[in-house]
């Protein structure tokens, strides 16, 4: 019976460790923080297109470069900042000389009596739009951009993807830029007629660790 008893005693003992050992080691990854991975953006890689219109039949199209930026991966949690160079503002819709007279139409460095040079984005005064990403959820980023000097808080249909080699941000959305007042996105006091301030985007952004 003292043997039984013996083996009895040393089998719970066994358990009871056994337990423990497990509650530590579920307790330990519990317990383990994700780690943060940051990503830098490939410029050469990336592209941001943009159009925009005043009505059905008329409209133009272009590009922008994103100069830098990072990406911050920790778990669900995403965060961020990008640079929008406004001089490098092009038309891609238009043949020569046009093309060139639109972007600093756009840009503000060729001032008419029509087109003075706090015409749209005024890149003189302003030559970066900043754009910082607030999150990600339900496939939409949660972007805060500061433009014309202006704060525009916005979320857009976006796919990102993540991996232990790189990151990428890809989707086509549209950005209301009516709160800015932007001038040149207003309605003509002659006639009404106003480019539309809601601008189409698409981006491919590429980055690397």
């Amino acid at each position: 019976m003292k043997k039984i008893a013996t083996l009895m005693i040393a089998s719970v003992a066994l358990v009871a460790a056994s337990c423990s050992s497990a509650e530590e080691e579920v307790s330990e990854d519990t317990n383990q923080e994700v780690e943060a991975v940051t990503y830098n953006l490939d410029g050469g890689a990336s592209s941001l297109a943009w159009a925009a219109n005043m009505g059905p039949d008329y409209g133009h199209e272009g590009t922008v470069g994103i100069t830098e930026g990072t990406l911050t991966v920790k778990g669900d949690d995403v965060s961020g900042n990008f640079t929008i160079d406004m001089s490098t503002i092009k038309s891609t819709d238009l043949d020569e000389p046009k093309a060139t007279y639109l972007s600093a139409h756009l840009q503000g460095t060729a001032p008419d009596e029509d087109h003075p040079v706090d015409m749209f984005f005024n890149v003189p005064m302003y030559p970066t739009v900043g754009v910082t990403v607030d999150g990600y959820s339900d496939g939409k980023l949660m972007l805060t951009l500061d433009i014309v000097g202006k704060e525009l808080k916005q979320d857009v249909a976006a796919e990102m993807t993540s991996d232990e080699n790189g990151a990428s941000i890809k989707g086509d959305f549209s950005l209301d830029l009516t709160s800015l007042g932007i001038p040149g996105l207003q309605p003509n006091p002659e006639d009404g007629s106003q480019i539309n301030p809601v601008i189409d985007f698409t981006l491919d952004a590429v980055l690397t660790k």
